[in-house]
């Protein structure tokens, strides 16, 4: 993969492109969405929110910007924040692009060379991603941290509209907790959004052990990692256990959850159905790449 500064000096990349997540934990995730972003934008244009007392865990993270709140992790806090500190970024970026540490941004490698490719000939100004959870099958191995992770270790996704974010904006944004919906109608392009949680079970349960040691109970954070071995090991299996054809295409799946679409009238908020298909589908034969750089 080309480094962002070798684009800028063949002027294939001219607008200023900033990438904001925000995390608790500099590990699990963290380390792939630092080499993929970073990789293609620089790491001194990635910003990552965190929260009161964290600081001090990303002291070793090779990044730009570490941002500490002085407030415990609080999902509606989280979504006004960022929102805020987005509208700060545009005054000094052209793009901003908003996912969480397990969400990789793809476009169609038919049309584009890579995510800065997709984001410099876009002429929107916002564009919502289409939603995919990759899926790990019973015999696929544990992920090498290290490799990627479409068409290379995982060759399954699982079309789902929660995942459906708007996370490229060059205007100041709105959006629900968890950024599921914006105060801007959807809008689809070439764009994907792939969600590595149920990537690696395994390492997620362990992940998961790990961090509640250190986390008060009762707190946001500690309720989301409490989240039991026995349940996400049955969600897993029943992701994996679905049938591996279907008939109902991309396009179709979009209008079904953009008939389902409707605006909050108070918050302005557009949001569709959290539906998904009953079928998985081939990554590989779908965006037909052997490797992705995630």
């Amino acid at each position: 993969m080309l480094s962002s500064q070798r684009w800028r000096e063949m002027g294939l990349l001219v607008k200023k492109v900033a990438v904001i997540t925000d995390a608790i934990s500099p590990e699990f995730f963290s380390p792939r969405w630092q080499r993929y972003y970073g990789g293609l934008f620089g790491p001194e244009n990635l910003h990552v929110i965190t929260y009161a007392g964290m600081k001090p865990l990303f002291r070793d993270v090779q990044m730009g910007n570490i941002w500490e709140v002085n407030r415990p992790y609080d999902d509606k806090l989280r979504v006004d924040l960022i929102a805020d500190f987005i509208a700060v970024l545009l005054n000094s970026y052209d793009v901003v692009l908003r996912c969480d540490v397990d969400e990789f941004l793809f476009p169609d490698p038919g049309r584009f060379l890579n995510l800065a490719d997709f984001v410099e000939k876009n002429k929107q100004p916002y564009v919502t991603a289409r939603g995919v959870d990759v899926i790990e099958l019973e015999d696929d191995p544990p992920l090498d941290s290290n490799a990627p992770v479409l068409g290379n270790q995982r060759h399954y996704g699982l079309r789902s509209a929660a995942l459906n974010k708007t996370c490229l904006t060059t205007v100041p944004l709105r959006w629900a907790p968890g950024f599921h919906g914006a105060n801007a109608s959807p809008h689809f392009s070439y764009l994907y959004n792939f969600h590595l949680k149920w990537a690696d079970i395994k390492a997620r349960i362990t992940w998961n052990e790990k961090m509640l040691t250190g986390l008060t109970p009762g707190t946001s954070e500690h309720t989301y990692f409490a989240v039991g071995a026995e349940h996400l090991l049955s969600v897993a299996k029943f992701f994996s256990n679905k049938p591996k054809l279907g008939e109902e295409t991309e396009g179709e799946f979009d209008r079904r959850f953009l008939d389902s679409v409707n605006v909050h009238q108070e918050s302005q908020i557009y949001q569709g159905e959290f539906i998904t298909q009953d079928f998985l589908f081939s990554l590989e034969k779908q965006f037909n790449t052997p490797a992705a750089d995630f």
